[in-house]
């Protein structure tokens, strides 16, 4: 009986928020209600504040349903990386990027983000930072994972190189739901040339270092 009501409070539990998902994609995240949620979902409103205590809270965890897909979903591209690391680093973080829009508009990114970044201590911000160290996590999996195979020095942090790559990832997001307008194929392009670049590094000249030991 004990697994029954577990299971018909999963189902409720995702039904308010496939509810809620579809309400702020259709009217806006300031303009949908908690009533209006409710009645989509076929439950009282008392009962939507039982799971979630704020539409913040809907968000939040339509941000966390978008972390777990796309998680799962690297842990298989990892699996089966391919031998070029700069293919395998631009496979999983495209993941990332073609998965941002499934639940969640960008509005409703610009939304999660300007909370986080505001509300940096509150339990928001708290789970959204930690939904972000998870996937920069991730990347260094990848790292981690290449690095056993051969295929990228053992020299290199993987920590390290999967925060910075990421992060070239999260800071071009920020710029593609920022702009309407940006198609999600420009945010890609770009990204791959910043990763082309990370991984290609910054060549210092001869004379440049030349000037350098002459400073010292």
């Amino acid at each position: 009986m004990a697994g029954l009501r577990e299971r018909q409070k999963a189902t409720r539990r995702r039904d308010i928020l496939e509810a809620a998902g579809t309400l702020f994609q259709r009217t806006g995240y300031a303009e949908t209600s908690i009533e209006a949620i409710a009645e989509r979902a076929e439950v009282a409103p008392g009962t939507v504040y039982n799971y979630f205590q704020s539409k913040g809270d809907l968000l939040l965890a339509l941000v966390a349903l978008d972390g777990e897909e796309v998680r799962a979903n690297g842990k298989k591209l990892i699996s089966k990386a391919p031998k070029d690391p700069v293919k395998a680093i631009h496979g999983l973080l495209e993941s990332y990027v073609d998965h941002s829009l499934v639940h969640l508009t960008k509005e409703l990114w610009r939304n999660a983000i300007a909370t986080a970044i505001t509300q940096p201590e509150s339990p928001f911000g708290i789970g959204y930072a930690e939904l972000d160290r998870k996937l920069a996590d991730q990347v260094g999996e990848l790292v981690a994972a290449l690095q056993a195979r051969g295929d990228l020095s053992e020299e290199i942090d993987a920590r390290v190189a999967g925060d910075i790559l990421f992060e070239v990832c999260n800071c071009l997001f920020v710029v593609f739901i920022t702009q309407e307008t940006m198609p999600i194929e420009e945010m890609k392009r770009r990204m791959s040339a910043q990763i082309d670049v990370v991984f290609s590094g910054l060549p210092v000249t001869i004379s440049a270092k030349r000037r350098g030991r002459a400073v010292v």
